[in-house]
């Protein structure tokens, strides 16, 4: 009953984020000497990188739900809804999620899902996740709540 994502951006993310660099280390190269800027690509390109992945959201399904900071407990959990592109993307700009805890990361999927809070003392009444994998991330929280059974724990989200 263990699940875990790390929403890591897609590689264009990496390439684009390269690119802005590059752009960044030419005209310091230019300006100086062709050694500064590689060294500035180097440098700069090597820290935005390590801090996209480093700090990228994880998604993690043990006996409660961990969305980054924010947990909630697998029996907090109501209806479960997988969501394509289109459907994420019409959630995202709809009211009936407008109280909802959203962690959606484009630059990593495209694919979500939705989940109903059924905790009345949770100031969200629900949670919209982008994933990779939402079929097995569904049937993580499935799994869970089925272990878990029906202790009563309170949500802690940010």
């Amino acid at each position: 009953m263990h699940y875990r994502e790390r929403l890591l951006p897609q590689w264009w993310v990496y390439l684009f984020l390269a690119s802005l660099v590059a752009m960044l280390s030419i005209a310091y190269g230019a300006a100086i000497s062709a050694v500064v800027g590689w060294a500035m690509f180097a440098v700069i390109a090597g820290l935005a990188c390590i801090g996209i992945t480093t700090s990228a959201p994880v998604i993690e399904v043990t006996d409660v739900l961990r969305v980054d900071q924010a947990r909630l407990p697998l029996d907090a959990i109501g209806k479960v809804d997988v969501l394509d592109q289109a459907q994420t993307r019409a959630a995202r700009s709809s009211r009936e999620h407008a109280l909802d805890f959203v962690l959606v990361k484009l630059w990593s999927s495209t694919s979500a899902i939705a989940l109903e809070v059924t905790d009345d003392a949770d100031p969200h009444t629900g949670w919209l996740i982008s994933t990779r994998h939402p079929a097995a991330l569904k049937e993580a929280i499935e799994r869970g709540q089925q272990a878990t059974g029906d202790s009563a724990r309170a949500s802690d989200t940010v």
